[in-house]
């Protein structure tokens, strides 16, 4: 039997998983994606080697699978500011992937380089927010009109709260935006997969 919306609805549960995990092994990390002091980033990220090297690659698998269930949305969505919306979203989360083995990276140079590698880092990572917000913005204007309303204005109000991360290399206050923006979207991330995983049992 086909299951057409079962990849993307994995996809997202399992990209919110490893996010929060991510997150969750960073909590000895505390300067991680702070442009306010990244030497102290640094030093923190050499003294913690193995959570380093966990958040990373939970990072990296979990941005993919973001990704991946961003084009499954559109695909069940099937109207173009849905497909803009998977395009944005999915190309921020894969150029965020793309520097996410910074802070491992930079467990094996120099400390100059080290710091070049965590500011790649940081900047992908602030594109990542940028696009995501305006992603979600194209998905709350693209979802169609049977989807829960309540699910649209959250992708609006997500990606609203998502813009301003965009600014995280500028100032330590912009990153620090991450704790309203960051619960948002993946809230949304959740509520469509599940809702995915419903239209699978309708199917």
């Amino acid at each position: 039997m086909s299951r057409p919306h079962l990849p993307a609805a994995l996809a997202g549960l399992l990209g919110v998983l490893l996010n929060v995990l991510a997150v969750g092994a960073l909590r000895p990390i505390p300067h991680t994606y702070r442009p306010g002091d990244v030497p102290a980033w640094l030093a923190e990220t050499l003294a913690h080697p193995g959570h380093t090297t966990f958040s990373a690659w939970a990072f990296t698998i979990g941005l993919v699978c973001l990704a991946a269930f961003g084009g499954g949305l559109a695909f069940a969505s099937r109207t173009s500011w849905a497909t803009v919306g998977a395009g944005l979203f999915g190309f921020g989360a894969l150029l965020d992937a793309a520097g996410t083995m910074g802070p491992v990276a930079a467990l094996h140079v120099n400390s100059a380089t080290g710091l070049g590698l965590l500011w790649m880092s940081l900047l992908l990572d602030s594109a990542f927010n940028g696009l995501l917000g305006l992603g979600l913005i194209c998905f709350a204007l693209g979802l169609p009109g049977d989807w829960p309303r309540g699910l649209r204005i959250l992708g609006f109000v997500a990606g609203i709260a998502s813009l301003p991360v965009a600014l995280q290399f500028h100032s330590d206050d912009f990153a620090r935006l991450l704790a309203v923006a960051g619960p948002l979207w993946l809230s949304w991330v959740i509520w469509a997969s599940v809702l995915l995983l419903r239209a699978e049992k309708r199917a």
